[in-house]
């Protein structure tokens, strides 16, 4: 039994592909590469394949990771090799790394921050309110975020400005371009979509799915009190 982890991007259409429908894809495509995943023990086995976090629907991608295990050892560039041989268009494979078989700390376990690339494409009167504003939202002590719980059925409140560790913006063709840098995983997590609807309420600003774009571009965890990216995780 061998362990890996896999980097990979979802672009194009492929960004309003349900996180079920990805793992069938993958499932396929590990058929098609000729590469042997591990299956479960029992009744109803499946293949031993995990991500990180599932991304929002609508979200682009050039950072997202797949922990799997396989039955035979395989050379790692010859995984990316045959998986980028067999993915449809929109997909991309881009690193493969093996981790440590003897470890069981989960990929998803280790995770603690993302990274991602926002782009406001509305008015530019807009632009420069948000643009101008973040350093005030950002100096809150608090942001309060109130989301309906379907489970306990009422209105859920809840402070995100922990959970923010970063916002940088610039502003260029494409329009108002935000950095940010968010607490994700087990230990808290903030999607970027909530905060870009905060930060519009804060504006005072309506906020338009429409005019934005969203892009995870990396995930990390924490070694020695520093953040590096999953590239670097061996279990």
């Amino acid at each position: 039994m061998s362990r890996y982890l896999l980097k990979f991007g979802k672009k194009g259409n492929l960004k309003y592909i349900s996180h079920l429908d990805l793992l069938r894809l993958f499932q396929r495509g590990f058929k098609r590469a000729h590469i042997k995943l591990k299956y479960s023990q029992g009744f109803n086995p499946h293949a031993k394949i995990g991500f990180a976090l599932p991304l929002s629907l609508g979200f682009e991608s050039e950072g997202e990771y797949m922990e799997f295990e396989t039955d035979e050892t395989y050379d790692t560039e010859d995984i990316k090799a045959r998986l980028k041989s067999c993915m449809p268009k929109g997909l991309k494979v881009y690193e493969c790394g093996m981790l440590t078989e003897t470890s069981k700390t989960a990929v998803a376990a280790a995770l603690e921050y993302a990274s991602y690339i926002v782009i406001f494409r509305g008015d530019e009167q807009k632009a420069d309110i948000i643009d101008s504003r973040i350093k005030s939202f950002m100096d809150q002590k608090e942001i309060i975020s109130v989301k309906f719980s379907k489970k306990k059925k009422k209105d859920i409140e809840s402070d995100i400005r922990p959970h923010i560790k970063s916002i940088n913006s610039i502003k260029g063709k494409e329009g108002l371009t935000l950095s940010l840098m968010l607490k994700t995983g087990s230990m808290g997590n903030l999607n970027a979509e909530t905060l870009c609807e905060e930060l519009c309420r804060f504006c005072g600003i309506e906020y338009e799915r429409s005019e934005w774009s969203f892009t995870r571009t990396e995930m990390y965890f924490s070694a020695k009190k520093n953040l590096k990216p999953l590239t670097e995780f061996k279990g």
